[in-house]
């Protein structure tokens, strides 16, 4: 007899189909098996969980005086209870648990709220899974992805071996996916020869030449998901005792008392009494009895485990009346068999092949031998057995069954063995199955004929292609080598293929691992055409970054807006996207030494406002930087500290997109760099002067504070002599300069400057490049004068504010060269 008592532990009350197999032991409490399963458990009135037996909830001061008891259907569901309670994992077993991420995530300087669905970024939950309703993942560069399940995982015995099959999508648009890029776990799949089949298809491409492209639904009643369990074929017992049977009788009276003698690991062997395994009425033949004294038939009048009254029967089956009662006999192994007993179990189910609301006309059924199936002779060598199944099914509301040709099964062996049977209907029906096991049962140990179904399986609506999207078809066969991993963990390294803009051409798609090629497919498949890019900006990028091997390898697998996926497909680069005219441009941030334009207080509305922000001891002393490895495919990170930095205190920052530890680097220097050297911040208004400048444009700006640069208005020019409406005030021993605006507000200059004949007289080393206006038409030239190292502020435009027709208010950070000084550098050992 079996002890031991299933568990279902559900993690989740809204959904009872997951949920993880436990066991506990007939006779135990509910109180001791939670106390030697459950860390952390302890007693309470409102437990975070609720617990069923046969449907009935035990409440929690019943614990420690409920028993289990064979066969008890036992539920432990987890649910938070009271308003304090927040149950992160309460029991969870083994493998059922809720992984705390969120609370441990580095902050993203784009976008910190997304939706959950990642299955990279997440080591914890790395693996294949249905995305229903999910974002069909966008591949950069070359990055590991696990590709999601398009459809559900099918598994199939062939020649006696399982195979897992498999369809998955890469992701959107076209990948090269090389043969050792393709692995289950950390293994490439060209390790596994022979044991798997792998075709990957393009976008759009037919798909239906591969056996995976099927949409399967794996009914629930008969076996799980993975086809671990299933139901028992129970065929009707024809005989039991004899020499080598469990069995034992004790013939007295008019009754037969039955013993069975079973094992168990746990305890032993023992014995118990037990009813006749037949049904009363039935006629049965005793033989082998001692000296044959109580051989003959018996018809059974009622079954009771304490004894089952029979009377005897002549050969006809007609009443004895010379019998009165057996002859005594105690332990007896004699011979107990049904007369006319066919072996005809009873059937299982019916059970639905598919969910209401579908159709099917393809149907596997899986079967299971566990203990092979054959028959043991007396010399220990097995011998041919067969088992005989019978298949009905019929449409649903139907009454009438239709019967399947008798599946025969037949070996000699003690090896676990597997049949999948496919069925082809002739219509597209919603099937009801029911399955019964012909072959009589036998207690005879020496055989070995077990059986178990194990799967009904039905075809959905299966697509035959998938426009837009990369996906690949898996067929692997199961093996000790690919156990626990292939189901889940079934992953590629594929690279973008996608077009180049290059010498003011697009070339072929191909793979690529660069910034701009995406940058642009980000914009176009976000359903803008080319003439919204800004080719010639992305052209000219395009060529520092691949020549500085700056790369963009990531994956987008949730929801996002356009200029958030631009931010963080530039960043790598240094850059961002700015929209300029109706055109999205990148705008890297880079050394720079030639000014656009010029701003100073004779186009300023107010005054110049400087803030400079000091060091506070508080401050992050350093940037760890998180980025992906190309080798472990897991996060790691980088320190990045300047002269004097402790890091005891660094801010972590992720690189996104980021695969190389060089580059992660240089990412996190650049912006350790940044928030050190670029503390002085200006904000200024001007009238409409500021639309002319863009975000990041180099300018030179001037204030009114004495002893730095003088501005004003050049009043006219004369040769290389120019005159301006203020007295000039020189420096002994330094070198000057003059810059001037033009009448489009860029900068001319600066020009080396040396004392003129009067007070307001420059004379500039050179023509001007430029052809000034003085007769009041247009406004006239401003200028800026300065030494050489201090004539001007010189800033980047970090951001321009139109507040009304007539009013810009502008922000400009001081420009400073360290900043880019790690640009190059590579990362510490």
């Amino acid at each position: 007899m079996n002890t031991q008592v299933d568990i279902n532990v559900y993690p989740n009350k809204l959904d009872l189909s997951l949920f993880e197999l436990c066991k506990g032991n007939a006779g135990e409490t509910l109180h001791q098996w939670l106390v030697s399963n459950v860390p952390d458990y302890v007693e309470s009135d409102t437990p975070l969980f609720s617990a069923f037996i046969n449907s009935r909830e035990v409440k929690p001061n019943e614990f420690k005086a409920t028993t289990f008891n064979p066969g008890d259907d036992v539920k432990l569901i987890v649910e938070a209870k009271g308003a304090e309670a927040i149950a992160y994992a309460i029991i969870a077993v083994i493998a059922v648990g809720v992984a705390i991420y969120a609370t441990n995530q580095i902050p993203d300087n784009y976008n910190s709220t997304t939706p959950d669905g990642s299955s990279i970024y997440d080591v914890n939950t790395q693996g294949n899974k249905p995305k229903l309703m999910g974002v069909i993942p966008e591949n950069a560069g070359h990055h590991k992805v696990f590709p999601d399940y398009l459809t559900m995982p099918r598994k199939e015995y062939i020649n006696n071996e399982q195979w897992l099959y498999l369809m998955l999508c890469v992701g959107k648009g076209s990948y090269e996916i090389l043969d050792e890029n393709i692995l289950i776990a950390n293994t490439p799949i060209n390790r596994y020869v022979g044991d798997i089949d792998c075709q990957v298809f393009g976008p759009g491409e037919d798909v239906s030449g591969h056996e995976a492209h099927r949409n399967v639904y794996t009914s629930s009643e008969v076996g799980s998901t993975s086809g671990s369990s299933g139901i028992e074929l129970k065929g009707r017992v024809t005989s039991t005792g004899g020499i080598n049977g469990t069995y034992s009788y004790t013939f007295g009276g008019d009754e037969i008392i039955v013993y069975k003698t079973e094992y168990e690991p746990e305890i032993g062997s023992f014995t118990h009494k037990t009813p006749l395994p037949f049904q009363v009425g039935e006629i049965i033949t005793v033989s082998n009895s001692v000296d044959g004294l109580n051989d003959g038939y018996y018809e059974i009048l009622n079954l009771n485990v304490d004894g089952n009254q029979v009377n005897k029967v002549d050969g006809q089956f007609q009443d004895d009346p010379s019998w009165t009662d057996f002859v005594s006999e105690i332990n007896s192994n004699a011979t107990v068999e049904v007369e006319d007993g066919g072996g005809d179990g009873q059937f299982n189910g019916p059970y639905f092949a598919c969910p209401d609301g579908e159709l099917t006309n393809k149907l596997w059924l899986d079967f299971l031998f566990p203990q092979g199936l054959g028959e043991l002779d007396d010399d220990g060598n097995f011998l041919v057995r067969t088992v005989t199944v019978r298949i009905e099914y019929r449409n649903a509301g139907d009454d009438e069954w239709t019967p399947i040709d008798d599946e025969v099964f037949t070996n000699s062996t003690n090896d676990q063995l597997g049949f999948t049977v496919p069925i082809d209907l002739p219509l597209y029906i919603r099937p009801e199955v029911r399955v019964k096991r012909v072959t009589a049962a036998t207690d005879d140990t020496r055989i070995y004929d077990d059986i178990y179904w194990t799967g009904l399986k039905a075809e959905l609506t299966s697509a035959t292609s998938y426009p837009g999207a990369t996906t690949i078809a898996v067929k692997i066969r199961g093996t000790n080598a690919l156990a626990g991993s292939a189901e889940n963990k079934f992953n590629v390294i594929p690279t973008r293929i996608l077009p180049v803009y290059e010498n003011g051409v697009w070339s072929e798609p191909r793979p690529t691992t660069d910034i701009a090629p995406f940058f642009a497919h980000v914009i176009q498949s976000a359903g803008h055409s080319q003439d919204k890019i800004g080719l010639d900006e992305l052209e000219a990028l395009h060529t520092i970054w691949h020549n500085r091997g700056d790369e963009f390898n990531a994956v987008f697998d949730t929801g996002s807006t356009l200029f958030a996926v631009l931010k963080r497909v530039l960043a790598p680069g240094f850059a961002k996207p700015v929209l300029d005219y109706g055109k999205i441009l990148p705008v890297r941030d880079q050394p720079r030494t030639i000014h656009k334009h010029m701003y100073q207080p004779d186009n300023y509305i107010g005054l110049l406002d400087r803030d400079i922000k000091l060091i506070d001891d508080d401050e992050h002393d350093g940037i760890e930087v998180e980025y992906f490895s190309p080798v472990t495919w897991k996060s790691e990170t980088v320190l990045c500290l300047l002269p004097g930095d402790l890091g005891i205190n660094p801010d972590k920052i992720r690189a996104f997109g980021i695969t190389n530890r060089d580059k992660a680097y240089q990412y996190g220097m650049r912006e350790r760099r940044t928030r050190r050297y670029r503390r002085t911040t200006f904000n200024f208004t001007t009238e409409m002067d500021a639309l002319n400048s863009s975000y990041l444009d180099y300018c030179a700006l001037a204030d009114d504070i004495p002893g730095y640069e003088q501005s004003g208005v050049v009043e006219y020019i004369i040769g290389n002599s120019v005159y301006v409406n203020v007295e000039l005030k020189w420096q002994s021993g330094q070198s000057h300069v003059l810059a001037l605006r033009k009448p489009d507000g860029t900068l001319s200059g600066p020009y080396t400057a040396s004392i003129g004949s009067t007070s307001n007289e420059v004379v500039i080393n050179e023509a001007l490049d430029f052809e000034p206006v003085f007769d009041g038409s247009i406004e006239p030239p401003l200028f800026m004068f300065g030494i050489t190292s201090r004539w001007c502020n010189n800033v980047l435009i970090s951001d321009i504010k139109p507040s009304s027709t007539d009013r810009v208010k502008v922000t400009a950070e001081r420009y400073d060269e360290r900043v880019y000084l790690d640009d190059d550098s590579l990362a510490p050992t």
